[in-house]
């Protein structure tokens, strides 16, 4: 029998769970989505930038910064379950599906820019994966 290390279960849980995080924060609604990141770029008002453009610079780079987690974090369970580390592509068709799936989310819409917000947060992660194979 076949006996996976502790290390991919812990990283398998730490993928789904991320998965299920940045799932529900694209899947709120508009008022929802807007209140929280206008909160946050409030609490960071301490930088002495505007709120408004910290407020949208905060909402670009979440879609980056969410894909490239899930993207490493993927690629990383896949490497340690002795999976190839190209099912990470699969990161690129859900990018556009978590996009297309806003219009039926009140208060949201599809937004080209968001989708390649998500596939340059797929390509960093991507990139990340690579320089790791190739360092370890």
């Amino acid at each position: 029998m076949n006996h996976m290390p502790l290390v991919f279960y812990i990283f398998l849980v730490f993928t789904v769970l991320w998965f299920a995080f940045m799932t529900y924060l694209s899947h709120q609604d508009g008022e929802h989505t807007r209140r929280t990141s206008r909160e946050l770029a409030e609490k960071l008002s301490f930088l002495e930038v505007d709120v408004g453009l910290l407020n949208s610079k905060l909402r670009k780079a979440a879609h980056v910064v969410v894909f490239a987690v899930f993207t490493i974090l993927l690629g990383v369970t896949l490497r340690l379950g002795g999976y190839s580390h190209w099912g990470v592509i699969g990161v690129v068709l859900w990018r556009y599906i978590d996009e297309a799936t806003k219009p039926l989310i009140q208060g949201r819409h599809f937004s080209w820019g968001d989708v390649g917000l998500n596939l340059i947060g797929v390509v960093i992660g991507g990139m990340a994966l690579a320089l790791t194979s190739w360092v370890l």
